[in-house]
Parts: structure tokens; C-alpha cells; sequence
């Protein structure tokens, strides 16, 4: 099955009003052009737009473990981008509920460029109150609130969620993923190169980043000789240390 056809299906069961395609409700022209002004398509770069590492995240927003790589590796990744380093884009790669999944990433879209990632962050942060709103049927209630958080409305959420453009450009993204061989989340690329297990913790993830840059690793300072000799010297104990003054003999 193609993975337009897989989220369609997904999105086909959402218990939620006004979400999901139907039709050109969101978009009555059929034509590129996205029902909500402002919203962004493509790419969103974190960081410095000509740095030399690029570093690609697909994730989903109700993914586990994409939530614990977003506490974990999320701050590196986000100071490394903000002094300059790097260039981080994160890449929408839905995973149940699906239907879920791409509602709030077209949420995080139309709130625009500007506010995309705090959008994430928002969901990210709240996945286990967003995994629970869809148990209890209360999911379209969260998802408004989240957008509304971020300056999208209950009129633009209602447009948002109907825009075929933009579920077709999200769409092309995943397919994206999958001709790069991605099949689960998180999935970290470097410079093209999938990243392997050392990326999904804090310190590996600064460590390659430093690696890509030319950045040799500080060594730790060897202590000065004297100091390396005095701390190697066994101590010397109270009873060694005492000295017996032994009183002469008497003359005979």
C-alpha cells in the first residue's frame, strides 16, 4: 500500500470535526495554494541556513520515543542551531494514530515558520495528555487548544484541517523519507548519513556535531609532575610518623 493511501486511511477514521482532507473544503480552488495564510510548506530550518551540517530528524509527535529524544538531544540540537552550527530541520513522519499525528502537524504548519517548532515543542511536551485525549475521545478539544496556544484560531484549526495542499505536501514528505529508507522513528541523518545509536543521547549528539565540524575533542589536563608524584606517594601513617626518644641508660 502507498503511504498517501495508508494516511488517507488513517485520516479517513478521525474523531474529530473538521479534520482530515474532504474534498477542496479547505481549499475549494484545487490549486496550490493553502487555506490558511501563513502557512508553511517544505522544510522549516532551525539555526543557520548555510551551515555546513545539516541534520535531518523524521519523527512523529506521537511517537515515545521521539518524545524522549526531543528531551534529550531536542536542547542540544536547538543550541547548537541558535550559536550558528547547524542547520536542523525535522521532517513529519506520522505513526498511530495517524490521524492524530498529522492533525497536529498541520496545526505546527499553520501556525507558520515562526512558530512551527514551538508548536512540536508543545506536543511533544504533552504527549501523554495528547495520547490520553484520544482514548477518552477529547482529542479535537487538545488539538485546539494547542493551536490556539500558537495563534491558530477556531476558524483557521477548522480550514487547517480540511487543506488538501497542505496534507498532499506532508504527504510528499513521508514518501520522501521512505525512498531515503526511512521506516521507523526517530531517524537522524547527518549530512545524508544516517546516524546510528550513539545520536540518540545527549553527548554523542555534540560529539558528532563536533566530529563534523573538525572540532577535536578537549582532552582533560594531566596534572603537573610534583603534583602526579605527591598524589601517587603512599601516606604515611601516625604510628610511622612518631619517632621513639628512648632515655639513656644509667651509669654503672
Amino acid at each position: 500500500m502507498k503511504i498517501s493511501q495508508w494516511i488517507t486511511l488513517g485520516l479517513s477514521g478521525l474523531a474529530i470535526a473538521a479534520c482530515g482532507p474532504s474534498g477542496n473544503a479547505g481549499n475549494p480552488s484545487g490549486s496550490g495554494d493553502t487555506a490558511v495564510a501563513g502557512t508553511v510548506l517544505g522544510d522549516v530550518i532551525m539555526g543557520n541556513a548555510d551551515a555546513s551540517v545539516t541534520i535531518i530528524e523524521y519523527a512523529s509527535i506521537t511517537c515515545p520515543h521521539c518524545a524522549d529524544f526531543h528531551e534529550e538531544v531536542g536542547p542540544v540540537l536547538k543550541e547548537r542551531a541558535e550559536a550558528g552550527d547547524i542547520q536542523f530541520i525535522f521532517r513529519e513522519f506520522p505513526t498511530p494514530p495517524v490521524d492524530i499525528a498529522m492533525a497536529g502537524f498541520a496545526i505546527a504548519r499553520c501556525a507558520g515558520e515562526d512558530k512551527y517548532y514551538d508548536v512540536l515543542d508543545d506536543f511533544f511536551t504533552n504527549q501523554d495528555n495528547l495520547i490520553q485525549a484520544a482514548r477518552t475521545g477529547t482529542v479535537g478539544d487538545m488539538l485546539r487548544a494547542v493551536g490556539g496556544r500558537h495563534g491558530v484560531d477556531a476558524t483557521e484549526f477548522s480550514a487547517c484541517t480540511r487543506d488538501d495542499a497542505l496534507y498532499n505536501s506532508m504527504i510528499a514528505t513521508v514518501e520522501g523519507g521512505q525512498a531515503m529508507g526511512v521506516s521507523g522513528t526517530p531517524t537522524i541523518f547527518m549530512n545524508g548519513e544516517r546516524l546510528g545509536r550513539e545520536a540518540q543521547f545527549a553527548e554523542g549528539m555534540s560529539a558528532l556535531i563536533d566530529a563534523a565540524l573538525g572540532i577535536e575533542p578537549v582532552a582533560e589536563e594531566e596534572a603537573p609532575a610534583e603534583e602526579a608524584a605527591e598524589s601517587e606517594a603512599p601516606e604515611e601513617s601516625v604510628e610511622d610518623a612518631e619517632t621513639t626518644t628512648e632515655e639513656p641508660a644509667p651509669a654503672e
